[in-house]
């Protein structure tokens, strides 16, 4: 038996990382995925897709949105969806349960489950109210492949986001074969017991710099008591960013160049990418961040390019310099400022002399 776990669609997300018109485009692209999800449960014969949360952004779905959804579950009628709601989309049921069709089946917030043969699958949506009792509540056959759905911050993860948190440790010796979890953007897994094991399987599709690599979701396979999992990439494009330092180099549009020639080898043109520069220069070494994002927006879907470099400057250097410039340059090393601040009053001001500004 084949069963996709998915979670963290975070569908009509804002995107606000890409200019307007890119950011609609990257809505669209991310609603295609689970329609693809879809297409894909259907041609491979998935008995079950589980959405462990987040399927949308906010209680504001757009009437194009949850019909596109609705349709695409409608279109695979042999698959059951096992909708869990998230921290992100719990509204939605509310507003569009009624469109929804019959191979859409909810985890409520008690312990549900559906059978498909010897294979249970379990769920609830977490709260401030049953999260205490969720463990002791918990009654799985053990003869049975157990796998169990849940939205939520399991300790030791890192996450921005307030969610109800989930104890691996109390989950021990519950016979549970595999936890689908829902919630971190990332694909991670860990384990439970000798039995079981637990998966965040991150979002199919990234929305931002701090989704960055390759997306998709969990497959599982059910044979008998043996469960096999694997990773499935499914994303339309990823993020990505990499850093590069200016030291060593005498002309920035050298290194413009080999930073061009670089991506190209390492991402593909349909990515959304990132650049940073770090590093010191000189007062002298022109960087040209407006030049660079320009080239690599010929490459790319988007890129985006951060200046962190410093301006390798010290008193001694104009210590003795009786021009304008030395006069700047020292009032600025002596001001109160942070040395970020400063670096970059001095890059901007020795440029205002030379007359670049």
């Amino acid at each position: 038996m084949k069963i996709i776990h998915t979670a963290d669609l975070h569908l009509d997300s804002a995107i606000d990382t890409l200019p307007t018109d890119k950011s609609r485009v990257r809505r669209d692209e991310i609603l295609h995925t689970f329609e693809r999800m879809c297409e894909y449960a259907k041609m491979s014969g998935v008995k079950a897709m589980i959405i462990a949360g987040d399927a949308f952004d906010g209680a504001r779905v757009s009437k194009k949105t949850a019909g596109r959804f609705a349709e695409a579950v409608k279109s695979a009628a042999d698959t059951d969806f096992l909708y869990l709601s998230g921290n992100h989309d719990r509204a939605f049921l509310q507003a569009y349960g009624e469109i929804l069709p019959a191979n859409f089946k909810v985890f409520n917030n008690e312990w549900t489950t559906y059978r498909y043969d010897n294979v249970a699958i379990t769920g609830i949506a977490l709260d401030k109210f049953n999260a205490p009792f969720v463990y002791d509540n918990l009654r799985l056959n053990e003869n049975e492949t157990n796998i169990v759905c849940m939205h939520g911050q399991v300790l030791g993860y890192k996450s921005e986001d307030a969610a109800e948190t989930i104890s691996i440790p109390l989950l021990k010796n519950k016979y549970i074969d595999y936890l689908a979890l829902g919630h971190i953007h990332s694909f991670s897994e860990g384990v439970i017991d000798e039995r079981g094991k637990f998966a965040y399987c991150g979002c199919p599709d990234g929305r931002g710099f701090d989704e960055t690599g390759v997306k998709g979701f969990v497959l599982i396979e059910t044979e008998g008591k043996k469960v096999k999992t694997e990773f499935v990439p499914f994303c339309s494009r990823i993020f990505a960013e990499k850093e590069y330092s200016v030291g060593g180099e005498n002309s920035f549009y050298a290194l413009r160049n080999k930073i061009i020639e670089d991506m190209r080898a390492t991402f593909a043109p349909e990515s959304i990418v990132k650049v940073i520069l770090t590093g010191e220069h000189d007062a002298d070494f022109i960087v040209d961040k407006e030049d660079l994002a320009l080239r690599l927006n010929e490459n790319y879907f988007f890129a985006k390019v951060y200046d962190k470099t410093t301006v390798k400057v010290s008193e001694k250097d104009y210590a003795f310099d009786k021009s304008v410039r030395g006069e700047f340059v020292r009032g600025v090393l002596a001001s109160e400022l942070s040395e970020e601040d400063k670096n970059a009053v001095i890059l901007v001001g020795l440029s205002a002399l030379k007359g670049e500004l």
